[in-house]
């Protein structure tokens, strides 16, 4: 590896074991700063357990996980993402009776600069005028400022992801955890997914990794593509190198519909 390219995420011969069952069997992989990579394989693969050994909710049974670096197994999810790291779920996971505002509000409490003593004091008008500030600013630059005020459960099924994505950019991340964001979409809606995806990436200075089905999405916009198949790494490269590769096609590219 260059000296130039810089490591945001590594993981280590990670090992998740539920009872006699290893869903995640001595997975290597790293994401580098700028980066957009796709992790891929078939359902059951590990690829969510994957996930959540980065984002706190799964202690690996053994192995390493690090950002920036820095050691972050064992961490809870509250302090990985006051670390860097956003993340979206597969199915949407928005405040579904509150509004687009609020929901993108309170992910911005994470970045709150006041401490019990200043709330106690009422002295953080000045912090919530900003975050106000800040949630609105962000609504603009992705273009949901005008519904600012609908309710979440109300929008379509792709702004209800487009507003989960915003959300996650109010915790300011650096590595951007998408897990299945075009899951249920038309084509068109891909589509306006993929380069929206691109776009946030240059916009935020950010590095992505995703979970995705949707092999357009994936080949037309990731750098390297990592695959699992029953908990195990069986390739990882180029996306040209990944649609050539024999053990790739037979375990997921050239599996069933539903596999």
């Amino acid at each position: 590896m260059s000296d130039n390219i810089q490591n945001v995420l590594q993981m280590q011969n990670v090992v998740m074991q539920f009872g006699g069952v290893r869903a995640i069997d001595d997975l290597s992989l790293d994401v580098n700063k700028g980066e957009i990579v796709a992790l891929i394989g078939p359902n059951g693969a590990g690829k969510t357990t994957a996930f959540n050994c980065i984002t706190g909710i799964y202690t690996p049974t053994s192995g390493g996980v690090s950002f920036n670096g820095s050691s972050i197994k064992g961490k809870s999810p509250d302090e990985i993402t006051k670390l860097g790291i956003a993340r979206t779920f597969q199915n949407i996971r928005l405040f579904s009776n509150l509004t687009v505002f609020d929901n993108v509000l309170i992910a911005k409490h994470l970045r709150a600069r006041d401490n019990v003593f200043s709330a106690t004091l009422r002295l953080n008008f000045a912090e919530e005028r900003r975050m106000r500030e800040e949630t609105a600013e962000l609504l603009k630059e992705q273009g949901l400022y005008e519904l600012k005020d609908e309710i979440a459960s109300s929008l379509p099924y792709g702004l209800q992801r487009h507003l989960e994505i915003a959300r996650a950019l109010a915790t300011q991340p650096k590595l951007l955890l998408l897990d299945e964001p075009a899951a249920g979409m038309n084509p068109q809606e891909t589509q306006e997914l993929t380069d929206f995806i691109v776009k946030i990436r240059d916009q935020y200075d950010l590095s992505i990794f995703m979970i995705e089905h949707h092999m357009d999405l994936v080949m037309q916009i990731s750098e390297r593509i990592y695959v699992l198949n029953f908990g195990k790494l069986i390739a990882q490269g180029t996306p040209d190198e990944i649609q050539s590769n024999p053990e790739v096609i037979e375990a997921y590219l050239g599996g069933s519909e539903d596999a």
